[in-house]
């Protein structure tokens, strides 16, 4: 028996919730679906929600600590597309790389965290 179904949400550190909520309405396809009483914690899924996909939750920190490597990747069917989207809106991003049949870049929210896009064969 498997007591673990899926990874529900992940959690980002920003140091301003309100200047990333924003951003993060702005380049992802997400809606609110969880405010914390505190104020400390906004949750939000995808609008085209499926009970398998994961969560991501900003939440407030005074400082944000880089670790020089995405913690996890956002899967993009169009790539190029997908970059030159976030070009557009002023994010600074990576070139696009491959390696075999996966494609991927960086980017970067307002406090530095680096996140990542990837597009393969599914």
């Amino acid at each position: 028996m498997a007591f673990i179904k899926r990874i529900d949400t992940v959690f980002v550190p920003v140091t301003d919730l309100r200047r990333s909520e924003e951003w993060y309405l702005k380049v992802f396809p997400f809606k609110v679906t969880f405010r914390s009483a505190d104020g400390s914690y906004i949750g939000f899924s995808f609008k085209d929600h499926h009970p398998l996909q994961t969560g991501l939750c900003i939440y407030k920190t005074d400082k944000v600590e880089r670790n020089g490597h995405p913690s996890f990747n956002f899967y993009a069917e169009d790539i190029d597309g997908y970059h030159h989207f976030l070009k557009e809106q002023n994010v600074k991003v990576s070139e696009i790389h491959e390696d075999d049949n996966t494609r991927f870049f960086e980017f970067y929210d307002p406090d530095g965290n680096e996140l990542s896009a990837v597009t393969f064969p599914e």
